[in-house]
């Protein structure tokens, strides 16, 4: 007399533009910020003349806690996008028992049930969620898929019910 029903949802690549991580970065939230006194030379060559015929190589070392815009200027919106994301997860679960019909005098049919939303997920996302839209609803149908800019991940939910059939 139970029964149960899983729905899995499986997405393999794509590309998440992480702007929670961006925005937390450019004002000294992020993990990228943690080691902002720690000095380091950033690759390139020197402004100084001999670019197109014998350009000097950047050893100047910035320490960017030091420097106001090395997490604004040095850092491009790129350096956000997140590459080749997969996810497994568990979109819902449901375990329903259907009792014996001699248990209720009444009903053709009495069964109970839970169901579970978002309970598992397995991803290479930084993230708080991967399956992002930078929209709701409210848009009417025009989404933003994967740009995650301050997005909630689905909550994991739990429902139970009852079904009767008279």
């Amino acid at each position: 007399n139970f029964r149960l029903n899983m729905l899995w949802d499986l997405k393999v690549g794509g590309d998440i533009f992480n702007g929670t991580n961006m925005f937390l970065t450019r004002i000294g939230r992020s993990k990228l910020t943690a080691d902002r006194y720690q000095p380091r030379v950033i690759s390139g060559v020197l402004n100084d003349g001999l670019q197109n015929t014998n350009p000097t190589e950047n050893t100047i070392a910035v320490v960017p806690a030091y420097q106001n815009d090395y997490y604004t200027s040095f850092m491009p919106e790129e350096a956000f996008i997140e590459r080749d994301v997969n996810w497994f997860r568990l979109r819902d679960i449901t375990l329903n028992y259907t009792f014996p019909k001699s248990a209720f005098k009444g009903f053709k049919a009495l069964s109970v049930f839970v169901t579970g939303n978002d309970l598992i997920l397995l991803t290479n996302y930084s993230g708080a969620d991967p399956a992002v839209n930078g929209n709701t609803a409210g848009s009417l149908g025009v989404g933003a898929f994967g740009f995650d800019y301050a997005t909630l991940p689905s909550p994991m939910q739990l429902n139970f019910g009852i079904r009767a059939s008279f």
